[in-house]
């Protein structure tokens, strides 16, 4: 025959269990707010990635257009014909006998 535990005995019983299962209850989650943070933590960190990467993006378009503007003016200036007439217009240099009139600008709306 085994004795029927007193009120005393499983009062203590009670107390530890309660203990216990509050422990692990903190502890996990604990454990489940350290994940959540990390996982907050890395969706802001890919995010800020994205926008870096986006901003590149267009840098790096900005870049080629410019380029290709370069590239199409050092071709420009490597045709002498195309020298000559862009002094011509742009500084006025004249050809041996030439003259340069200054011809009033029209004034439009009027």
């Amino acid at each position: 025959m085994t004795q029927a535990p007193t009120k005393k005995v499983v009062k203590k019983r009670r107390k530890r269990t309660r203990f216990a299962t509050f422990l692990i209850c903190a502890v996990l989650l604990g454990c489940s707010g350290f994940f959540v943070w990390n996982i907050v933590q890395e969706g802001v960190t890919t995010y800020t990635l994205q926008v870096d990467i986006n901003e590149a993006k267009a840098q790096l378009e900005a870049l080629k257009k410019e380029n290709g503007m370069l590239v199409n003016e050092k071709e420009k200036l490597e045709d002498e014909n195309y020298v000559k007439n862009h002094a011509r217009g742009e500084y006025m240099i004249t050809k041996e006998g030439e003259k340069i009139f200054h011809l009033p600008k029209i004034k439009t709306g009027e």
